[in-house]
């Protein structure tokens, strides 16, 4: 098992910080002129608790990197750039923190982190006080806003000086949204095939989660980024992002419920398009692909559930995801020499690709 680097928690403690310090200020605000606004900020807290700050900690090491290479201080608290990456870091979580949400509500999902999800609590308050309305509906309702809010507050903490930076920033969210969509389309059609699947996890994961934060980083430092570190860091990111979301479709399926924070097997049910399932499809018999035409199905029953993964391990899929993440960690190391950084930042940056491709959960 990889071990988290501390750099990853060094990051990740700055921007929970800063996440609670926004979100607390913001109940506060709300409380004093109603409660029930008050409600929905907490709930916003309760969601954007817990998760493992990945973005936050691409997009502050890189703008660490960028901001020593002009001759800037990362140690300096009160440093303007550095506040700056601070508050993009948080953004990063927040906007992460409205996805999710409103992926819960597109899956129905209960849970979320080991968390119920904010329109299953809000569903079961409705029937609790015997208020009036459609229990799923209302649900669905609040989540939908209380996403929306996340989202408003994340872009807030990204009125940034640089026009570079909010460039990225805007691009991010048109990148995120089209790939969720592009994701719900696929999965409606079923259609496993890899080129789909390898589009969805481009704009869902390897450009939102690792290449856009460093980027975007990158362009907080003194000096901003050139285009060569913007293309550096795409040829460092891509492959790590991609090994991001093997390692998450491989979780989805043979995880731990209770260390992924969701019901496993949740993927298969929706149908969602994956690398690993398109390559099960390309190599499966007659009878296996009878099995894999289960997926999708939301009634799926755990025995079936079991009978797919076999299936997926018989196929060979399993075992090729796993090659494919290690060849695509060991390209983005290849491609870490030409990152713009120091010897120690490309370093850090190495051991959380390392992480992320090797996690459990």
């Amino acid at each position: 098992m990889t071990l988290a680097p501390p750099e990853l928690a060094q990051a990740g403690d700055l921007v929970d910080r800063r996440v609670a310090e926004v979100l607390e200020a913001e109940r506060l605000r709300w409380n004093e002129l109603d409660p029930r606004l008050g409600d929905a900020i907490s709930e916003l807290k309760r969601m954007s608790a817990g998760g493992k700050r990945l973005r936050a900690a691409f997009c502050y090491w890189s703008w660490a990197g960028s901001h020593l290479a002009a001759g800037g201080d990362i140690d300096d608290p009160d440093e303007p750039e550095r506040l700056e990456a601070i508050d993009a870091g948080a953004a990063f979580e927040l906007l992460q923190t409205f996805a999710l949400i409103h992926d819960d509500v597109m899956d129905d999902a209960d849970t979320r982190r080991g968390e119920p999800t904010i329109h299953t609590v809000a569903a079961a308050q409705l029937r609790k006080d015997d208020l009036i309305g459609e229990p799923r509906r209302f649900g669905e309702g609040v989540a939908i806003l209380v996403g929306d809010l996340s989202h408003v507050y994340a872009d807030r903490l990204v009125s940034t000086r640089s026009p570079q930076a909010r460039a990225l920033w805007d691009e991010l969210r048109i990148e995120l949204n089209l790939g969720q969509y592009l994701d719900m389309r696929a999965a409606a059609e079923r259609n496993p095939d890899r080129k789909t699947a390898q589009r969805v996890a481009t704009f869902k994961t390897a450009l939102y989660t690792i290449v856009r934060p460093m980027q975007l980083g990158a362009a907080l430092g003194k000096d901003g980024a050139t285009t060569a570190a913007i293309d550096a860091i795409d040829t460092f990111g891509r492959p790590v992002g991609q090994a991001f979301q093997l390692r998450d479709d491989l979780l989805g399926v043979i995880g731990d419920q209770y260390r992924v924070g969701k019901p496993v097997g949740a993927d298969l049910r929706e149908g969602k398009a994956t690398e690993l399932v398109a390559i099960a499809t390309e190599n499966a018999s007659a009878g296996q692909q009878g099995v894999l035409d289960l997926i999708g199905q939301r009634d799926l029953l755990d025995d079936e559930i079991v009978r797919i993964v076999e299936v997926l391990g018989e196929t060979g899929a399993i075992g090729a995801v796993e090659t494919r993440i290690d060849k695509l960690v060991e390209t983005a190391a290849e491609a870490a020499g030409a990152l713009p950084f120091d010897r120690g930042i490309r370093q850090t940056l190495v051991s959380l690709a390392n992480f992320v491709a090797a996690r459990t959960h």
